[in-house]
């Protein structure tokens, strides 16, 4: 299940119910078909470094910043887990 979900463009946010730490986000739909975990303190891409996002899906995670990280304090953890879902 999802806690928190925005569409920009194509691409689409996420942060999921069941997940793991730190605070991060899900981000789909990217240039064929990829996709990215982003820290949501720093808004930094975590996997897949040196990808840069697009100006519009940063600015989509700028303006959404505060509301996924009010999301994130929903999530169920897996404490043991070490990859995202």
């Amino acid at each position: 299940m999802t806690l928190f979900r925005v569409d920009c463009g194509r691409v689409r946010i996420e942060i999921r119910e069941v997940d793991h730490g730190p605070p991060h986000c899900h981000v789909s739909g990217l240039q064929k078909g990829g996709g990215v975990v982003v820290d949501l303190l720093t808004l930094r891409v975590t996997r897949l470094l040196g990808l840069s996002l697009p100006v519009a899906v940063s600015r989509c995670l700028r303006d959404n910043q505060v509301a996924m990280l009010e999301a994130w304090a929903e999530v169920i953890s897996y404490p043991d887990r070490k990859e995202p879902l």
